[in-house]
Parts: structure tokens; sequence; C-alpha cells
């Protein structure tokens, strides 16, 4: 049985749960489907209606909440059971046939968020914002009101993360899949040039290589959008917002040509707003990503060679972390950028051949999933470079970790 509840909400958007509970069935108590008796559980105790919400499949009825999980009607083998009562509407109904009792307590209105655990009050101020963020992964919806009844919230899952199965090759990535993916712009002329990536890590700072805030062609990085799947489409599942970039502050220890300390901040000119298309991505407090760590990156970057627009699509694939010794290996010649060859402290390489981060991809994150918090994703590193797209030798990554400090201290000044 899944360990976490807020998994059985992953399939399902808000309209989904805009029901109304006509009864007030309790855990255990006996309950009646089209075809044979059943008891009412949480779903995510009743492995057959679990197995259901999987395929897409709505519970044929619902008893109940209980802390906003479905009370669902689990099927226990028995015949249909012969009830006068209503036992609660069929999934997506407005009102029951017959009229039954409800409870007369009052509901109050609560914020659009609901904590998931206790503050880390020692923690440092990356893992507290974590588990803030968190939150946004949930919502309090407010079902339609039946006339003499009472309202009831229900707290709903936002969470995309259909599957924590790693892909194997490029694909397209799901709407609200990757919430925390940014697309950083450059003006050039009437239009805005959509070439560097990053990632959202508060409403007013966006994470990103050092390199992505000025272009040779284009001059300052001028914009931010995140909440977008197909930068050219808006017909996509989305819901894109714009933003000006008010400063761009790069590591003050970033000199070109040389590669190292290739991160930056871009602070916002106006905060963005969470919902199910845009939250925050956690950074990283581990110091360390193992040799063969399975990792995700995701942006619109180039996926050939010869193209060089990129991708109008958000796309995904999956990198291993590759040791210390094979990535100083591939770029022992690289003089410029390297002079001093691969720093461990400050890099990480990740990549296989045929499968890389590319040009469009700049500034994007690489991640894994957390195990803090649930449908969150940590921040191990920033794109910096690589070779060829695709080719042999690993991306070149900012390692997040070694720069923790220095993130905490411009993006959560008051919570050091």
């Amino acid at each position: 049985m899944p360990p976490r509840r807020c998994l059985l909400l992953v399939i399902f958007g808000i309209a989904d749960f805009l029901l109304i509970v006509a009864a007030d069935l309790p855990i255990g108590s006996v309950c009646s489907l089209a075809s044979e008796g059943g008891i009412c559980r949480l779903v995510d105790r009743c492995q057959p209606v679990y197995n259901d919400l999987l395929a897409g499949k709505r519970p044929e009825y619902v008893c109940g909440f209980q802390d906003g999980i479905p009370i669902v009607c689990c099927p226990d083998g028995g015949p249909p059971l012969a009830l006068t009562t209503t036992l609660g509407p069929i999934w997506g109904t407005t009102r029951p046939v017959t009229t039954t009792t409800r409870r007369t307590t009052t509901t109050t209105r609560r914020s659009v968020t609901t904590p998931t655990r206790n503050p880390l009050i020692n923690a440092r101020p990356a893992r507290r914002m974590c588990a803030e963020y968190a939150k946004e992964v949930y919502a309090l919806v407010e079902p339609p009101v039946l006339a003499g009844g009472d309202q009831q919230l229900v707290n709903v899952s936002l969470c995309a993360i259909k599957s924590k199965k790693l892909i194997v090759g490029g694909t397209k990535a799901d709407p609200k899949e990757f919430p925390h993916m940014a697309s950083i712009g450059y003006i050039s002329g009437s239009q805005i040039l959509w070439n560097c990536g990053g990632t959202l890590i508060s409403d007013r700072y966006v994470l990103t290589a050092a390199h992505c805030t000025v272009s040779t062609d284009w001059g300052n990085a001028e914009w931010v959008r995140v909440g977008d799947l197909n930068l050219r489409s808006n017909s996509d599942d989305a819901q894109p917002q714009d933003r000006r970039i008010a400063q761009r502050i790069r590591h003050p220890n970033y000199r070109r040509p040389a590669q190292y300390n290739d991160i930056a901040l871009l602070r916002l000119q106006s905060p963005v707003t969470f919902n199910a298309y845009v939250r925050p991505a956690c950074l990283s407090i581990q110091p360390n990503a193992p040799a063969g760590t399975k990792a995700v990156a995701a942006g619109w970057g180039v996926v050939d060679w010869f193209d060089e627009e990129g991708s109008d699509n958000l796309l995904k694939v999956t990198l291993p972390v590759v040791s210390y010794s094979t990535c100083q290996q591939a770029y022992a010649n690289d003089g410029n950028r390297l002079p001093n060859g691969i720093n461990d402290q400050t890099q990480l390489c990740a990549g296989q051949e045929g499968k890389d981060t590319c040009q469009g991809d700049s500034g994007g994150p690489l991640v894994v999933y957390s195990e803090n918090e649930e449908c969150m994703y940590d921040i191990i590193g920033v794109t910096s470079f690589g070779k060829l797209c695709g080719s042999v030798a690993p991306g070149v990554y900012s390692r997040v970790y070694a720069y923790l400090a220095w993130i905490e201290s411009i993006v959560w000044p008051n919570l050091g």
C-alpha cells in the first residue's frame, strides 16, 4: 500500500474533487456497490480502488472524507446490500436522490494551502523554505453548496508527477510536471528570444548560469517566463507568467572565459503567483551526488546538433551522474574554460552518449526527486556547458550545494 496519502490524488485535477458528500459514513461502515457489498475505507487503504485511480477510473461511491482524504466504498467480495439510505454520490455528481443527515459543524475558510509538517526551526534556510514551498502542492477547494447544508473544504493535491519511473531517453514533459522550469528571454528587435533555462527557487528569484545573464548577440537577459510547456503555442496545457528581470546577480568569482562558478540569480521585478503550473524547486542540501545517481534534466534546448533553434516543447531526459575521474578525463585539454581542470567541489558531470543537455538548456536545472518532500525536486546542478550535443562527453554542471550559503544570503537574507 502506498506509504503517503498524497500520491492518491496525483492523477486528478481540482475539478474531480468538486463534489458534495451526502453521507457521512465513518471508516468501517457497511456500504454497497453496484455488484457487491463493501466497507468504507480510506482510499489508500483500499487496493482495488487505488489501482482503479492509477488507471484513471473514478471511485463508484464516496462515503466521506477524513482530513481531506476520500473515504471510499471498498469492495469486500460480498453481495450488494439493500439499504434505504444513500451512501454517497457517484463521483462527480452534485446531489443524491435521497436525503441524509449532515453534520452541523461550521467550516472556517482557511488559506489556499495547508502545512504538511511542523516547521524545521533549526534547519538551514534552504531546507526550511523547501518545506514551506511543498505546501503549495496542496490546495483547499470549496465545493458547491447544498441548500441548507454545510460546506466542506476538500484538500487536494496539485501534483502532476504521475510516476517516479525515470525515463531512458529524451521525451516531452507532461503538463505541470516541472513547475519550477523557467525560460530566460533576450530582446531582439520586437521579439523575445528564449535561449537559456533557469529554475524558480522562490517567488522572486530564478537560479541560472552566470553566462546566461548576458548574451554577446542580444545583450542582457531581460525576461523570465515560468509555467509554460510549449513556448510558441497558446493551446497547450499551461499557464505562463512573464516577468521582467530587475537584477542579474552573477557569482562574484565568475571570470570569463573560464567556466568556474558559472552560477547566477535573477531577481524578478514582481513576484510570480504559485499554482499547479508554477512552484519552486528545492535546493539540494546534500554535499555529494554519487556516480550513477539518476538525475533529470529538462529544458527547451537544442535536440540535434544541426538544429540551432531548439525545441518549442519542454523536454526531459534522465542522465546519470558521472564520476570525477571520468569527467576530468573528458575535459583534460579544455584549457580556456577549465584551465585547472574540473573542480570536484564546485562542479559535477552527468550524461551519457547520445543523451545530454544542449546549448538552449544552459542555466537549466539538473534535479533529483526530493527525499524530504512529496512531489518536489531537489536541484543538484545548474547546466554550465558541454562539448557536442549528445556526444560521448558528459555535460558539466555547477554543483548547487557548493553555493548554498551564497544563494541563501541573497534569496532569504532574514532566515540565516
